[in-house]
């Protein structure tokens, strides 16, 4: 007689509280930062292409992902709204890993770090076409 061998995996899933913050961490970078650099008719386009919502073929609704969403939204908030933001290497390895980890925990986040470049040497700042 052969065995069946059943794979079973308890996870914790993500509070209301813990995915109500991340709405307003998305609200926020929607109000306060994108303003920053994207035209208001282009962060129109972003909330109707679904940026910065969850994608329920992706998104499981862990604690795990809840906690990355939440720790991923924060350091790009944070980076994005520093005034006087240092375009190194290191900075740019940061912003690419939350941008991919947030992406792989099923938020839809379509940026590079140079869509947020400003100065003189960026004439397209927040201009690219990203959907």
């Amino acid at each position: 007689m052969a065995r069946k061998v059943i794979d079973v995996r308890i996870v914790n899933a993500a509070t209301d509280g813990q995915e109500s913050v991340i709405q307003e961490l998305s609200s926020e970078l929607f109000q306060n930062v994108f303003p920053l650099y994207f035209p208001e008719l282009e962060i129109q386009r972003f909330k109707k292409r679904g940026v910065l919502s969850l994608q329920n073929q992706l998104y499981q609704g862990t604690l795990k992902e809840a906690f990355q969403i939440m720790a991923c939204l924060q350091t790009v908030h944070s980076m994005l709204s520093k005034q006087h933001r240092v375009y190194d290497a290191k900075e740019r390895a940061l912003f690419n890993k939350n941008c991919a980890l947030l992406n792989d925990c099923g938020m839809n986040f379509p940026f590079t770090y140079d869509d947020f470049q400003t100065g003189a040497g960026s004439e397209a700042c927040g201009y690219r076409r990203l959907i």
